[in-house]
């Protein structure tokens, strides 16, 4: 019995090997997979029901600018790079809250059209309505400088004329809005590209005019430092592109867009760089958004 006795407790005492912890452990590790996968899974929701939310409906955003050149108030609607998305049928929820904010002018700061389409008739047919609420004018984006390039048969240009439209190719009109003189201009160049003849005939005439001038362009970037027309005697420029800079992070701002990097300047927003006011849309259509919703842009100058 005393030998017995002492082999099971002999037994007791051998070692039973090493316990694995940590990511050593299978069954840890598959613990930990199973964790991953459940986050990967709800950040793609949540990833989801943003970009569903952030597509599916547009906010308003209002920019009151005080300007002793201008006796106002004046309201503008901007609208840019809507890619021939709709709100409603023929785009009524944006035809009817354009009717509701009563603009003096509209200004359409190109990419309306998406250059991957031969059909336009969304644009078309929003154009249609808005002549019938305030005087129109549509400068080009890239997206309509390609369309017209690659599609050589394209008319849209000329479609949008038909309609009235004011299209500001390289171009300006002298206006009268409330009994101010404004010089409103469309800027179609791209950066880089500004000392191309046809701009500077368009641009060396509009610069010496006197009156307020407010320019339609679609790319920010010539009011950065190294751009174009940084200190130029623009009173206002509305301008698109850069969607926002596509996903917005708060307290950081847009994280990225192809032409201007990560967390690109002047994304969204109305800033004074020198001496013009930057009006930049988030846009209406395009990329997929996060925490970056579409935007109506209304410009309410005193």
């Amino acid at each position: 019995m005393g030998e017995e006795i002492r082999k099971e407790e002999s037994f007791e005492e051998q070692p039973q090997g090493k316990k694995q912890s940590g990511l050593k452990d299978p069954e840890f590790r598959g613990k930990l997979y199973k964790i991953a996968f459940v986050l990967l899974i709800l950040g793609l929701a949540i990833f989801t029901v943003f970009r569903l939310w952030d597509d599916s409906h547009f906010v308003d955003t209002f920019y009151e600018i005080d300007d002793n050149r201008i006796d106002g108030p004046i309201r503008i609607v901007q609208l840019s790079d809507l890619h021939l998305k709709e709100f409603g049928q023929h785009n009524s929820e944006l035809v009817n809250e354009i009717i509701r904010l009563k603009p003096d002018l509209i200004a359409m700061t190109g990419d309306m059209v998406d250059m991957d389409e031969t059909d336009y008739s969304v644009v078309i047919e929003l154009c249609r309505q808005l002549v019938e609420v305030a005087p129109v004018y549509f400068c080009y984006g890239n997206h309509e400088k390609e369309v017209i390039r690659v599609n050589q048969t394209s008319t849209v240009n000329v479609d949008l004329e038909k309609l009235g439209v004011h299209v500001l190719h390289n171009r300006f009109e002298t206006i009268n809005v409330k009994g101010n003189l404004i010089d409103i201009g469309g800027l179609s160049a791209n950066p880089g590209t500004f000392d191309a003849d046809y701009t500077q005939s368009f641009w060396n005439k509009y610069i010496k005019k006197e009156n307020y001038k407010l320019l339609l362009v679609h790319y920010p970037q010539f009011f950065y430092p190294e751009g174009e027309l940084y200190g130029s005697n623009i009173d206002m420029a509305l301008c698109g592109h850069l969607h926002g800079g596509v996903v917005v992070i708060p307290g950081k701002g847009g994280l990225y867009h192809p032409t201007a990097g990560y967390f690109p300047k002047l994304a969204d927003g109305a800033t004074l760089v020198k001496n013009t006011w930057v009006v930049v849309s988030r846009g209406l259509g395009g990329s997929t958004r996060v925490n970056n919703p579409p935007e109506l842009v209304i410009v309410d100058i005193y």
